[in-house]
């Protein structure tokens, strides 16, 4: 072997024997971003930022305080209405205002040109039990507008963790990449300086720079996935734009499922969209209950004083009022609370049917994956790390060729890389059982 020969080999074979130790799933994922402030967060700590910062977590907070100050509002009664009335202008003595009292000579004349005025109080009184089925129905609306928070809570919760847990291994696949870009920048470069020489043929070198590429491309679409991962992070925990989240690390793996009865009644009993449901038929019965009592119609009382302008003088009397109900009896209003009773009676069983089939659905997809799991070898992760390292002593002990060493490479890849989608889709579908039922299976 030519001196040349041995010091391409004893290159390479420092290159890629260097380099094949490391083990993307081993290595802390490391973030690519420049100027920014990195942050390691662990997600506990990031469930509790996201509770205290996230925006529509705060909305729909105001939400729910606005709902219990509607109710404040429905208990209230009525205010009294007081009036009053005097005499602006008298034409008979060209006076305005003329609330003195009047001459001992008018009075005993019969002529009251002045001291006039009436005073009159009303109070309207709700009949048929409006008030207390205002307020039934706004506290119906509160309970509505807590379900609402809770569904939305249980939203953004999935969201959060899926979220965390892509960034999480999106992070180790990039390390791979970097890895495996890194080992074939630096046979390229041995590649390079070995064809000057004329020990390699030329497509040897082209055909490393094509993987090169593909590594390059691989690597690209890796970092846009976490850039849209750190952009839902932001939006979720309202952080500022120059903060990288780095993942510390995510809960042991289980493997055990609950049964698939108990998940399906943890969902029905625990799902808020099941409770929104539920409590639209009650909110709408309470509406058809307030529109038929506003048939009846209110009475409104009152009292009335007037001074030197009715039978007598200082008249008091009282006053009783109330439309009466002959042709508008709230028939169009009592028609559209039924009907939409009606609708929201046959939603809740469909909720109930969406609620089964989703925990279903997310039963079947996590059996795949377990059965996925379960069904590799023992030592099948070693294994994979052994393709890259027996790849390795084979290329440069010259017992295969190039081509044979990039697809043993290739195949290392994809293993490893079948690992890391295989353990994140495992985690964000026990999230999504988790999210189906409401409960913290896992």
């Amino acid at each position: 072997m030519s001196r040349f020969r041995i010091t391409y080999v004893w290159l390479v074979g420092t290159l890629l024997g260097g380099l094949s130790a490391l083990s993307p799933l081993s290595a802390q994922p490391v973030s690519n971003a420049t100027a920014v402030d990195t942050t390691r967060q662990s997600l506990p700590q990031l469930e509790q930022q996201f509770l205290e910062r996230n925006f529509q977590l705060l909305a729909q907070r105001y939400q729910i305080d606005i709902a219990d100050a509607a109710i404040t509002q429905a208990g209230l009664r009525p205010n009294p209405n007081l009036w009053f009335q005097g005499n602006l202008y008298n034409p008979n003595t060209q006076k305005f205002l003329p609330f003195g009292p009047p001459s001992q000579a008018d009075k005993a004349a019969g002529i009251y040109n002045s001291g006039y005025y009436a005073v009159q109080l009303q109070q309207v009184i709700l009949l048929a039990g409006k008030r207390s089925k205002l307020v039934a129905l706004a506290e119906s609306n509160k309970s509505l507008a807590r379900l609402a928070f809770r569904d939305i809570m249980r939203t953004l919760h999935y969201q959060l963790y899926t979220t965390y847990a892509n960034l999480y291994y999106d992070l180790q696949a990039l390390h791979l990449f970097e890895d495996e870009l890194t080992r074939q920048q630096g046979l390229l470069e041995s590649y390079r300086i070995a064809l000057k020489s004329g020990g390699i043929a030329p497509y040897e070198v082209t055909r490393l720079e094509v993987a090169i590429r593909d590594l390059q491309a691989n690597r690209a679409n890796y970092r846009t996935q976490i850039a849209d991962d750190q952009a839902t992070l932001r939006v979720l925990l309202r952080q500022p734009g120059n903060t990288f989240i780095l993942p510390a690390e995510l809960p042991a793996l289980q493997t055990t499922l609950p049964p698939v009865a108990v998940a399906i009644d943890s969902a029905l009993t625990n799902r808020p969209d099941v409770g929104l449901s539920q409590e639209q038929i009650n909110n709408a019965e309470r509406s058809v209950a307030l529109e038929k009592a506003r048939r009846t119609p209110d009475l409104t009382t009152g009292l009335l004083f007037e001074k030197y302008g009715n039978a007598y003088n200082n008249f008091t009397g009282f006053q009783l009022s109330m439309d009466l109900p002959v042709r508008n009896r709230n028939q169009g209003a009592i028609r559209s609370a039924e009907t939409t009773l009606k609708a929201v009676t046959g939603g809740l069983e469909n909720q109930q049917t969406i609620v089964q089939s989703d925990v279903l659905n997310a039963y079947d997809k996590l059996n795949t994956y377990y059965d996925q799991l379960k069904g590799r070898p023992d030592g099948y992760l070693n294994s994979i790390q052994n393709i890259s390292i027996e790849a390795t002593k084979a290329y440069n002990a010259r017992t295969i060729g190039l081509l044979d060493y990039l697809d043993k490479i290739r195949t290392y890849q994809q293993a490893q890389l079948n690992n890391i989608t295989l353990l994140n889709n495992l985690f964000n579908t026990q999230q999504l059982l988790n999210y189906t039922t409401n409960t913290r299976f896992f």
